[in-house]
């Protein structure tokens, strides 16, 4: 296997998650939303967002993971077999699920997502283990301008952006700036 396709081999491994994770999401849903669950798995998490909103669509790109889970779907979760980086997304969802803490799509994932009308995104694909909900239509602070702080970038990397001392204060700790520009990003996309 060559290098380059390392990443795609990550991101296609199913990795479940604990109920805590799940809570998490579950806590922030609202009930008129409509849901895409992007790398579903067996449909753990799908089928408790659809006890609390309008409707869920859920993604998996393995096949075999949905064997088991067709059946007594609830009627507002339906299930979409495919790659979510190449399907059309359905134009009535408010938010996304992305739980895949190895994921290097995250940019392709939101920008679709945002494309397709959805305004928030629910993700540990920048952190890792933490879960965050990303404003999908807040602007991003431009990285030049963040004077320290933790950051969180639209590429996906996150990082600490060093400054001055007399800058450094709990609430730049405390809080990640949403970013659009950084660093990886200026070399992987320009």
């Amino acid at each position: 296997m060559s290098v380059s396709s390392a990443p795609m081999l990550w991101e296609s491994l199913w990795a479940p998650y604990d109920q805590p994770t799940y809570d998490w999401v579950l806590n922030r849903l609202e009930p008129a939303d409509v849901i895409l669950d992007i790398g579903a798995g067996d449909l753990r998490l799908a089928r408790q967002m659809a006890q609390l909103v309008r409707h869920v669509y859920a993604i998996e790109i393995d096949p075999a993971l949905n064997m088991d889970n067709r059946i007594d779907l609830p009627a507002n979760l339906t299930l979409i077999e495919g790659d979510a980086l190449r399907l059309e997304f359905p134009p009535d969802i408010t938010c996304g699920v992305l739980l895949m803490r190895h994921c290097t799509h995250f940019r392709e994932y939101a920008e679709k997502l945002s494309q397709a009308g959805a305004n928030r995104l629910f993700t540990n694909a920048r952190w890792g283990m933490g879960v965050e909900c990303v404003d999908l239509i807040a602007p991003c602070q431009a990285y030049a301008q963040l004077s320290l702080g933790w950051y969180a970038c639209w590429c996906g990397k996150t990082g600490f952006k060093p400054g001055l001392a007399d800058d450094l204060t709990c609430a730049a700790l405390e809080h990640d700036h949403q970013v659009s520009d950084c660093p990886a990003c200026c070399q992987k996309y320009h």
